[in-house]
């Protein structure tokens, strides 16, 4: 599916070229230049269910221009770019059918991630298109709470448990994009990249266990000891941006 999402891409794209050719519409880079402000709303989103199942919450960026130096290349724009996320997920109740130990029902999972960048970005003209790269430094920090159960070789449940998971990734995003402008304002553009990042990782499960004590079968609260774990992390982005932008 995830072909698919990319030849939709690139079919959007081919469509925008070929009537860019003929002057159908477009604008001219000089108008672009007029506007400092970039405002970029991802919208990969929509693509749901077609192979991109990791998709959290939309992405929203802003772009400032900036000059460096006194020679000015008019085909060409330098910005400073801020991207934010968050995704947020909490649980009020569990369900009160639903005994601490049973396997045949699994509770909401509490959720809370956030990711922050600041990076640099360069647009260069190239007929209708704007073709531009870049690279963001990003952070990101996630903290989730869910319910699962372990069950024993012979089929009966010994363990309910909470388990706690916290991440913290940062690093760099280098990227490369193309954008078309159907106005001065209003343009799309999709965007790729390579993800290094560090990351730190714990995990704690803390839950139920059933023990015999005295003869009798009974539910004791035990809490383990954290899982860490920590590492450089790598990954290619097909599709890291599907955005809608308004410039002003």
């Amino acid at each position: 599916m995830k072909r698919l999402t990319t030849a939709l891409c690139l079919f959007v794209f081919s469509t925008l070229n070929t009537f860019s050719q003929n002057n159908s519409f477009g604008t001219d880079f000089s108008e672009i230049r007029k506007n400092k402000n970039h405002l970029e709303l991802d919208v990969k989103n929509i693509f749901f269910g077609l192979g991109l199942e990791n998709v959290f919450a939309s992405s929203l960026l802003y772009k400032r221009t900036f000059q460096r130096g006194e020679l000015i290349d008019v085909n060409s724009i330098q910005l400073v770019r801020f991207l934010g996320r968050i995704n947020n997920q909490i649980t009020f109740a569990d369900d009160p059918a639903s005994e601490p130990y049973d396997t045949t029902n699994v509770q909401p999972t509490d959720l809370f991630n956030f990711q922050l960048g600041i990076g640099f970005e360069r647009q260069k003209m190239n007929k209708n298109f704007v073709h531009y790269y870049g690279v963001d430094g990003i952070i990101d920090f996630l903290k989730s709470d869910d319910n699962f159960s372990n069950v024993s070789i012979g089929g009966t449940t010994n363990k309910s448990k909470d388990r706690f998971i916290r991440t913290i990734r940062t690093g760099v995003n280098p990227f490369f994009g193309i954008k078309y402008y159907f106005s001065s304002r209003i343009s799309i553009g999709i965007e790729t990249g390579v993800s290094i990042l560090y990351f730190n990782q714990s995990i704690t499960e803390v839950g139920f266990e059933q023990k015999i004590v005295n003869g009798q079968l009974e539910k004791v609260l035990v809490k383990d000891e954290p899982s860490k774990s920590q590492g450089i992390w790598t990954g290619f982005n097909n599709l890291r941006f599907l955005t809608i932008g308004y410039t002003f």
